[in-house]
């Protein structure tokens, strides 16, 4: 993959990661990047962190990041009102068209995501990202027709070996058991 430069994706994902503040917190990239980063390209115009959710700390890293140049999305903001306490959006004025959203870490799945993330270097930089199982159940969670999509190609990477009593057990806690039988089924089809 190419190295990070000014004014693309990766030159935009080193400046998210530059501006985190230090001791860095709990963190992992998910959506269309960790889907890269476990063998699945596909095109995308924003970044997804996964941080916790829990007090100084988010505000830290919100602090932190404002201070680096990023900016609250207020627009966007306003027209998803439900997602205000789940989802911080930011922008930054040297990458104009390219969010960062923070989802934030509010119930167990999502934490124990953060204590399985791996370290994996994408678009030329190394940083935190989700394990493949936890990606599969995220994007079973959001469950729009790509995120079938990239799970369906998580599963088919063959140089990954899944773990599949954890996979199945998120799916029943969370009641996704018939979706992730359709990707399972999906993939050995």
């Amino acid at each position: 993959m190419p190295s990070a430069d000014p004014g693309s994706l990766s030159g935009f994902l080193k400046r998210v990661i530059e501006a985190l503040p230090q001791p860095t917190p709990a963190y992992c990239v998910i959506g269309a990047l960790a889907v890269a980063g476990w063998g699945q390209v596909r095109s995308t115009r924003d970044i997804d962190l996964l941080v916790l959710s829990e007090e100084p700390g988010r505000t830290q890293l919100i602090d932190g990041l404002m201070a680096h140049g990023f900016t609250r999305d207020t627009e966007w903001a306003e027209r998803n009102p439900l997602a205000k306490d789940v989802v911080l959006r930011l922008s930054h004025r040297s990458y104009p068209g390219l969010p960062l959203d923070l989802l934030f870490a509010t119930d167990s799945h999502a934490r124990s995501t953060l204590q399985r993330r791996r370290a994996l270097n994408v678009l030329g930089i190394s940083l935190w990202v989700c394990g493949p199982e936890d990606l599969i159940v995220l994007k079973l969670k959001a469950g729009r027709p790509h995120d079938f999509e990239d799970a369906l190609g998580i599963l088919k990477n063959p140089e990954l070996r899944l773990d599949l009593s954890y996979l199945r057990n998120w799916a029943r806690q969370l009641g996704l058991d018939e979706e992730l039988q359709y990707v399972l089924n999906a993939a050995t089809s």
